[in-house]
């Protein structure tokens, strides 16, 4: 199988618990939530841009191509719009702990059957192979919750990045009582800003920094990439 990367690179993770993290980024093309909802989306994940790294890769290639990067993000766009168990088996088998970021719209069958989590621990996931043998791999699941978004996606999410604001203006988004409700059962959750594309606003930092000041429960993510400079 020959993935559609839109863009690779590999730069700090500038969020979440793995922020400061060197990290390989294959950013897979397309996504079914799409930039109607997400409006003010700040990647470009419609098509392959070669002048980017992106083109068509086989899971090998990709491994070849992460090198000695410890991490490897699988995002987009939306990475689960596709089946991309032979890439997390390829990347997994080279040693590199394997990260997903998702907007938990989606919820695929071969993951997590059962949610057995709680046996499982932090950052290990089930995943199904194609002889519907179960796996138990070290995986790492960030879900974005996006309008759409299924709490079963929220049960298996190793971290949730609540987007104080949201990234549209259109109803679904998640609110300051869903990220409270999801901490008060456990998860790592962070308010992150609404930023712009290219920088943090100063606005929504301050907003973010307030929400977290008074719900203490509660982590400031500030797309430190940013600041940085980096992608």
């Amino acid at each position: 199988m020959r993935y559609p990367l839109a863009e690779r690179f590999h730069a700090p993770q500038g969020e979440g618990l793995f922020t400061g993290a060197q990290m390989a980024f294959v950013r897979l093309v397309g996504c079914s939530v799409g930039k109607r909802t997400c409006t003010v989306c700040d990647t470009d994940f419609e098509a392959v841009n070669q002048a980017l790294g992106g083109g068509k890769f086989t899971p090998d290639e990709i491994v070849q191509w992460a090198g000695t990067a410890r991490h490897v993000c699988i995002t987009g766009g939306e990475p689960l719009d596709r089946d991309i168990r032979e890439l997390i088996y390829a990347l997994a088998g080279a040693g590199l702990h394997v990260h997903v970021e998702t907007s938990g719209t989606i919820l695929p069958a071969w993951l997590d059957p059962g949610l057995v989590l709680p046996e499982l621990g932090p950052g290990r996931h089930i995943v199904v192979d194609e002889n519907g043998a179960g796996i138990n791999m070290r995986l790492w699941i960030t879900v974005s919750p996006k309008p759409g978004w299924r709490e079963e996606m929220i049960a298996r999410a190793d971290e949730i990045k609540w987007i104080v604001g949201g990234l549209g203006d259109g109803p679904g988004w998640p609110t300051l009582d869903d990220a409270k409700a999801w901490a008060a059962r456990g998860h790592v959750v962070y308010a992150q800003p609404r930023n712009e594309r290219d920088q943090v606003s100063s606005v929504a930092l301050s907003e973010a920094l307030a929400t977290t000041a008074a719900h203490p429960e509660l982590r400031l993510s500030p797309q430190v990439h940013k600041f940085l400079r980096t992608r």
